[in-house]
């Protein structure tokens, strides 16, 4: 075989090499291009989440099968669900004018989209039982988004915190007619993180979006992968705490305590996880039996339930911030007894 014939041999092999590598390139640059996007019709609809501008881009961006899985105030809502109280509120972009949303945190991956925002804006009518106060208000919250392939918004989660809010307009939980307290329905759709790592682990990609996924899925794992070396947190700054607020009002108020020392039986289980260059996240649930004292409130002994949020920051495979929000609210209402209930502001029972 002469030179020239073995070269011309090689020729098809080159052009099918050629062709894998330029499949994968412009499968990777879909991707890409799907994902931004998802976050562009992801921003508009967060930016304008209990704005009066909300219900006409809903209309456009939503899908007819959309499921709101989790409300932006969601315990208030649902405490709202009384013959009073029902009567009473204004819509949310009444209740709450000026209002503006600033995304701070910005991710997607694959059919998800993620973020952390900023809401800030004035207390100018009935919020869910809770009179005008005129006071402004300025919370952090989270929002987790999927898209379909039109990038219609299919399902939706919310989380923000309703426990500054209520510190910040000097509200208590408005009481219902009934006396109780309607916690929120349980969502389900949840695993544990060892499930959910397995599963991560088993289709191992040289991206840093897996590795960075793969670390958070094992910080929250009981059953630590080998290369696991991590003896406390394995990331380097803790840019926001999970309970900031009770941590916050407990100094207020002169009382120590403990977040990890007030449950026993803690299990934490995932909603969601995503990452996108040097960011990545998780949504879990926590379930624990209240046990302890937290910052002077007794334990009831109640189950308790709350959602959180954690977002990390990379610099290369190196996580830097951290960032934690919990369901404040929700972990004080599900101790209920009357000092969690009079913890955020006093004298409410």
């Amino acid at each position: 075989m002469t030179t020239i014939q073995a070269a011309l041999r090689r020729i098809p092999m080159a052009i099918f090499a050629a062709g894998v590598c330029l499949g994968y390139s412009w499968s990777a640059l879909a991707a890409s291009e799907q994902v931004e996007a998802n976050k562009a019709v992801a921003q508009r609809y967060i930016e304008a989440l209990g704005t009066p501008e909300f219900a006409a881009v809903a209309a456009e961006t939503e899908a007819a099968d959309h499921r709101l899985l989790r409300h932006e105030f969601e315990n208030l809502k649902y405490n709202a669900d009384d013959p009073r109280l029902s009567t009473m509120l204004d819509p949310v972009h009444v209740a709450i004018t000026d209002r503006t949303n600033t995304i701070t945190r910005f991710l997607g991956e694959g059919d998800l989209v993620a973020a952390t925002l900023r809401v800030t804006g004035t207390h100018s009518g009935n919020l869910y039982g809770i009179a005008a106060t005129g006071k402004p208000i300025e919370i952090e919250g989270g929002a987790i988004l999927r898209l379909d392939d039109e990038r219609k918004i299919v399902e939706s989660w919310f989380l923000l915190e309703e426990a500054r809010l209520l510190r910040q307009v000097g509200a208590c939980l408005p009481a219902r007619v009934d006396g109780q307290i309607n916690l929120p329905p349980i969502y389900d759709d949840v695993r544990t993180f060892d499930e959910a790592f397995a599963e991560h682990t088993a289709n191992p990609a040289d991206t840093p979006e897996y590795r960075h996924n793969r670390l958070l899925l094992a910080y929250k794992s009981l059953d630590k992968p080998d290369d696991y070396t991590f003896t406390g947190r394995p990331y380097s700054n803790r840019v926001r705490g999970g309970i900031d607020n009770i941590v916050e009002r407990g100094a207020e108020l002169g009382v120590q305590g403990s977040h990890g020392a007030s449950m026993s039986g803690r299990r934490d289980m995932i909603g969601t996880y995503l990452s996108e260059g040097d960011l990545a996240m998780i949504s879990f649930r926590l379930t624990a039996i209240n046990d302890g004292p937290l910052y002077g409130i007794p334990p009831s002994g109640n189950e308790l339930h709350d959602w959180e949020l954690g977002f990390g920051e990379f610099d290369g495979d190196s996580w830097v911030d951290a960032w934690w929000m919990a369901d404040e609210l929700a972990f004080l209402l599900t101790i209920g007894n009357e000092e969690a209930l009079n913890f955020l502001v006093g004298g409410c029972t």
